[in-house]
C-alpha cells in the first residue's frame, strides 16, 4: 500500500504552543509510524525539513516530498497537522487523522476523548505514541522511534561522559532549565569524576552522533531526548510544563517532572539522579543496542 503521511510540526499533537514555528521534536517523534509502516509498504511524507531527514535511515520505500504532488496516489493518507493545507478533494475519503469540522478540530476515526484532551490542554493518561497510532486508526504495540540505533553500547568509559543538553527551540520556551543551575550541574559532575560535554551546534548529522557517543544524556524535554531515545542512548529527561507520560522511556530513559509546571528541579536531585543512573549503566542494567549509527552512511 501507498501511506501518504502529512506533519510538519507545526502543531503538536497533544497541545499548541503559543508561539510558531516548527517543532523539530515533533517531527521526529511522529517517525514512530514508519517502525509499523515500513518496510512492506510505499511511504511519502510531506513537510519534514530536509535538516531532520539525515535522522531516518535511508530505505528505498521512504520519500520524503516538498509538495503533495510529489505523492504517488496514495492509498491512506495520515493528516497530523492542525493546519489547513490544501489537498485534492478526491483524497478526502483516504485521510485519517485531524479535520476541521468549521468551528473546531475533530478526529477521523472520532475519538472524543483526544478531542476533549486537545481541547482542555490537561496532561495525557496515556503516550504520544499511543494517541497517533489511534489517531491512525491503529493500536500502538510498543514500537520504537524510526531512527538510527548508536554502534556503542555498554560498559562505561573509566571517566563517564555526561552530555547536557540544556538548548530550546523558540516553540516552547518555557521548558528550559535556568542556565545557572546547568553550570551548577557540570561542576558537580566533574567534582565526581565524570567528563561533561555540552550540546554543540553544527550540523544535525554531527549532533546526533554527539549524542550517540555519551554515556549519559541529561537533556529537556526536546529534540535531543527523542535522538537519544531513537538511539537507545541512556537519558534523563527534565520535565515542567509537559509531561512524561507522553513520552515512553523504552528501557533507557528516566524522567523527572516538577508538578507545578515550573523547571524548578534543585540541582542536588538533578546530580544525584545521575550518579544513581550511571551506577546502573555500569552494572549493565541498562545498555544501548548495537546498531547503526549515522557516520556508516556518510561514509
Amino acid at each position: 500500500m501507498r501511506f501518504l503521511i502529512i506533519k510538519t510540526g507545526e502543531t503538536e499533537l497533544l497541545r499548541d504552543s503559543s508561539t510558531g514555528g516548527i517543532s523539530d521534536g515533533e517531527v521526529f517523534r511522529s517517525g514512530v509510524l514508519l517502525s509499523r509502516l515500513l518496510p512492506d509498504n510505499e511511504v511519502y511524507w510531506y513537510g519534514v525539513p530536509g535538516k531532520l531527514q539525515a535522522l531516518f535511515p535511508p530505505v528505498e520505500n521512504l520519500h520524503f516530498i516538498d509538495t503533495l504532488e510529489e505523492a504517488q496516489k496514495p492509498d491512506v493518507i495520515f493528516y497530523l497537522e492542525r493546519t489547513q493545507i490544501p489537498f485534492p478533494e478526491e483524497w478526502a475519503s483516504k485521510i485519517k487523522g485531524f479535520y476541521f469540522d468549521g468551528n473546531r478540530w475533530r478526529t477521523r476515526p472520532r475519538f472524543p476523548e483526544l478531542e476533549n484532551l486537545i481541547d482542555s490542554n490537561d496532561n495525557s493518561r496515556h503516550s504520544h505514541p499511543h494517541w497517533l497510532y489511534k489517531l491512525c486508526g491503529m493500536q500502538w504495540r510498543g514500537e520504537p522511534y524510526w531512527s538510527y540505533i548508536r554502534v556503542q553500547g555498554g560498559n562505561l568509559r573509566k571517566r563517564p561522559l555526561v552530555g547536557l543538553n540544556p538548548r530550546v527551540g523558540l516553540k516552547w520556551p518555557q521548558k528550559a532549565w535556568p542556565m545557572e543551575c546547568w553550570w551548577s550541574l557540570a561542576k558537580k559532575l566533574h567534582s565526581a569524576g565524570c567528563e561533561v560535554a555540552w550540546q554543540p551546534g553544527g550540523t544535525m548529522v554531527g549532533y546526533a552522533d554527539w549524542i550517540y557517543n555519551l554515556d549519559l544524556l541529561i537533556s529537556v524535554d526536546t529534540l535531543g531526548l527523542h535522538i537519544a531515545l531513537g538511539g537507545r542512548v541512556p537519558v534523563i529527561g527534565l520535565f515542567g510544563p509537559t509531561s512524561p507520560k507522553e513520552i515512553p522511556k523504552w528501557g533507557v530513559g528516566l524522567w523527572l517532572w516538577e508538578r507545578g509546571g515550573k523547571m524548578a528541579h534543585s540541582v542536588e536531585r538533578v546530580f544525584f539522579a545521575a550518579q544513581r543512573y550511571l551506577k546502573s549503566i555500569k552494572s549493565n542494567y541498562v545498555k544501548g543496542v548495537i546498531g547503526t549509527s549515522l557516520l556508516d552512511d556518510m561514509s
